[in-house]
């Protein structure tokens, strides 16, 4: 998992660098790439691409391609370090979204750490009376993201389906949906950019196999804590790079939002132990 942080984290870096291409077209390229390897994978795995549970799978596909889109946005309005944070909220909406939607269990503790994690985007967005609409668009996607994961959660609960389905069913949704749009706002890449837009697609998908292996070898929980060193990556990458120094507001609103998610995590890994004894 921290091997998938790093690969998260050199994504977002692409994203950022594309300075001039429309969103809309880095995401197409980032799905053009993803669905190309995802075949070759299937290929090799001797596993049909399609899938059993295929309204859920297209549903998957729809938010995440949403939750997509409004964090390449993020990337490019806002420190890296910061728009990485804010992604990192999903798993807050995931716990409200499956207890609502999936009847998981939900325990009152967990109150607090929701509270901390937006605490923390509450001083991360400062009391100045600033541009609140990065922020917006930050946690809307990562709101959308919780979608995403609670309709992989619903896919699991009806009986699973491979990973490499669930990742195709993304850039399936992803390339008709954003073509149009796409084809309007084309801007044609210099050497760099076409590099950028390459890596994108070949970086999260790297990302993305370190991921299902860790969650393949590990515990669910347990493991998910370590992908949050992409905070560390981005904040470095961010100085770097951008020369986004990172104030100190900044850092306790970050230190707030990890500290509400991992927190979390371990509150509630504890609790379904506990109810297992």
């Amino acid at each position: 998992m921290a091997i998938a942080s790093v690969f998260f984290f050199l994504m977002s870096l692409m994203v950022k660098l594309c300075v001039g291409i429309p969103i809309s077209q880095i995401v197409f390229f980032r799905g053009v790439v993803a669905m190309a390897l995802c075949l070759i994978q299937l290929k090799f795995a001797g596993v049909s691409p399609w899938g059993t549970h295929k309204f859920y799978l297209l549903l998957r596909g729809l938010f995440g391609t949403t939750a997509l889109i409004l964090f390449f946005t993020t990337i490019q309005m806002i420190p890296l370090a910061t728009a990485v944070t804010i992604q990192y909220m999903s798993p807050i909406f995931t716990a409200f979204l499956t207890t609502l939607l999936l009847k998981e269990a939900f325990y009152r503790g967990q109150f607090f750490f929701f509270l901390l994690a937006f605490m923390g985007v509450v001083v991360i967005k400062g009391f100045s009376g600033g541009d609140s609409l990065p922020i917006f668009i930050g946690v809307l996607g990562a709101f959308f993201a919780a979608c995403a994961y609670t309709s992989i959660r619903k896919i699991q609960a009806l009986g699973g389906e491979h990973p490499l389905v669930i990742i195709f069913y993304f850039p399936l949704v992803t390339i008709p949906l954003i073509t149009p749009k796409v084809m309007f706002d084309w801007v044609s890449p210099n050497n760099m950019q076409w590099l950028y837009l390459i890596g994108v697609g070949v970086f999260v998908q790297i990302a993305q196999y370190f991921m299902t292996r860790a969650y393949q070898l590990g515990e669910g929980s347990v493991v998910s804590i370590a992908g949050y060193l992409g905070v560390i990556w981005a904040s470095v990458g961010g100085y770097f790079f951008f020369q986004e120094a990172v104030s100190t507001q900044t850092i306790l609103g970050i230190l707030l939002v990890l500290g509400g998610v991992v927190g979390n995590t371990i509150f509630r890994l504890r609790k379904v132990k506990a109810a297992k004894v």
